[in-house]
């Protein structure tokens, strides 16, 4: 079995979606560090002005200190109704925007306490409607020693879940110890992703947006971009 490992980042880009497909297991690494001015909790969309952030405001200064499943939202549920108005206005003129919002509004529409719980729906909702059959597990329910770090995390991620490849990013060379993986009886393959083109609204084409951007422009035929 294939696995990917990803911190549960709010409203993913197509890059994301691309290597959970490309595996049988998507841990969905809500264990790691929350990180500040990253994806974790944004992304952008596209208005005719260009790309606005959609950006989740947090409870905590020190969310930057927690892990993602610990790190809580504003009891005021405002951010999510700005986020949907965003979301409709900017997008409401594509062609298959009636065919998603109704099932994006319900999401946006629930109440959620932490961070990964919107992010993993979204996950799901962008998995589902772009055929991606990949499981899906929450490092957070595999019983892991929260004290591993780095390549021993990844290990422990994987033997936990019964993986026995893994694909990871192209950065991984960078700080993997490869050489742990391979003891473990681990193969390690590379995703090399480059962003496909796709209609858009409002003229030049712009990537590495929120994938629902490909979603509304596309429709079902997304899953070929993906």
């Amino acid at each position: 079995m294939k696995a990917c490992i990803h911190q549960p980042n709010y409203l993913p880009y197509l890059g994301i979606l691309s290597k959970i497909k490309q595996c049988d297991l998507y841990i969905i690494y809500d264990t790691a560090q929350y990180v500040k001015d990253r994806f974790d909790n944004r992304n952008q969309i596209k208005t005719p002005k260009g790309p606005e952030w959609l950006t989740v405001p947090l409870q905590d200064a020190d969310s930057f200190r927690k892990r993602f499943f610990e790190v809580k939202l504003p009891e005021n549920d405002s951010w999510q109704k700005k986020h949907l108005r965003a979301i409709e206005m900017n997008y409401s003129k594509a062609e298959y925007f009636e065919s998603y919002f109704g099932e994006l509004k319900r999401i946006y529409s629930a109440h959620y306490d932490y961070l990964p719980e919107i992010s993993v729906a979204l996950i799901k909702f962008l998995m589902k409607e772009m055929e991606i059959g990949t499981e899906t597990v929450q490092s957070s329910k595999l019983g892991l020693d929260l004290e591993k770090k780095s390549t021993e995390a990844i290990v422990e991620m994987l033997g936990k879940a019964g993986a026995k490849g893994y694909l990871a990013g192209a950065s991984g060379k960078k700080y993997m110890d490869i050489e742990m993986l391979e003891r473990a009886g681990i193969k390690v393959e590379y995703q090399h992703y480059e962003h496909p083109t796709y209609r858009q609204l409002y003229g030049v084409f712009i990537k590495n947006l929120a994938a629902i951007d490909l979603l509304f422009n596309e429709g079902e035929n997304s899953k070929n971009y993906v």
